[in-house]
């Protein structure tokens, strides 16, 4: 069983970061098209202070109009790799830089509508270097217990999904084989 094959792809408009675009796809003699999210790609980041402490932010954003609890994140810039973009988000956002940084998980978060690409790390050694906000982005840094933000993920206070999902899959999987 092959794979199906993109014949054409069309930028149907243009914004800042994003273009949304056409794409025919053909598959056992069969075409459709799709509208797509010409993505970049992102990253998440899970900063963590001696292990227990997760360093958070409470951001405004457009999408909800409303202010949602969330792990620093951001899209890629041209030419640069997910490592890169990483730090410069960390940093840009909570003021930290970090000693090390181990890739966990890369997902697809939209995989119907979108081409995003989703980075998501882990951030160790944390040392503070004065936090350097973007223009324009509203948010304040919060430094929670690793507990008090994961039971904010059950409480559903926390509704940013890659949020939910790397501090989910950390816990899970990082933190608990870590204890065994």
């Amino acid at each position: 069983m092959g794979l199906p094959r993109l014949v054409e792809e069309r930028v149907l408009c243009r914004g800042r970061r994003f273009a949304l675009g056409q794409r025919v796809i053909e598959y056992a003699g069969v075409r459709a098209v799709r509208d797509v999210l010409l993505h970049p790609g992102a990253v998440v980041v899970l900063p963590l202070l001696d292990g227990e402490r997760v360093v958070m932010l409470r951001q405004f954003r457009p999408g909800p109009l409303e202010w949602v609890y969330e792990l620093p994140a951001g899209t890629l810039e041209p030419g640069e790799s997910p490592e890169e973009a990483a730090r410069r988000e960390l940093v840009e956002e909570t003021g930290y830089d970090a000693e090390e940084l181990r890739l966990l998980l890369k997902v697809y978060p939209s995989p119907g509508t979108s081409t995003e690409v989703m980075y998501m790390y882990l951030a160790t050694g944390l040392r503070y270097v004065g936090a350097r906000p973007e223009r324009g982005e509203f948010l304040e840094v919060v430094v929670l217990r690793l507990d008090e933000a994961l039971e904010m993920v059950r409480r559903g206070a926390v509704p940013d999904a890659k949020t939910a999902l790397l501090l989910l899959y950390y816990d899970r999987f990082v933190r608990e084989a870590a204890r065994r």
